[in-house]
């Protein structure tokens, strides 16, 4: 027995079977080609994601007070608050 995929909704099953119809591909090749596609297009807009934040992480970078520059973050806490949570 070959592997299997059971499609249990009707309209989604017409739609394969219209697409693979109308294209002269089989239903296994117009699911396979529209999971393809949609696999492809999760990939590249997680890319771009990644993308826009190493962007703004690189802009964060760029635009560091210099004195911050290098210290942790508890340390540039410490130096914007005194002990008693108020601004030094």
């Amino acid at each position: 027995m070959g592997v299997q995929l059971n499609i249990k909704d009707a309209e989604t099953v017409q739609l394969a079977r219209d697409l693979a119809k109308a294209t002269g591909q089989s239903v296994t090749g117009v699911v396979k080609g529209a999971l393809q596609r949609d696999f492809q297009h999760h990939l590249a807009a997680r890319a771009e994601k990644i993308r826009r934040i190493d962007d703004i992480i690189g802009d964060f970078g760029r635009n560091l007070p210099p004195d911050w520059v290098g210290k942790t973050s508890k340390e540039i806490m410490d130096s914007i608050y005194n002990e008693d949570g108020s601004f030094a």
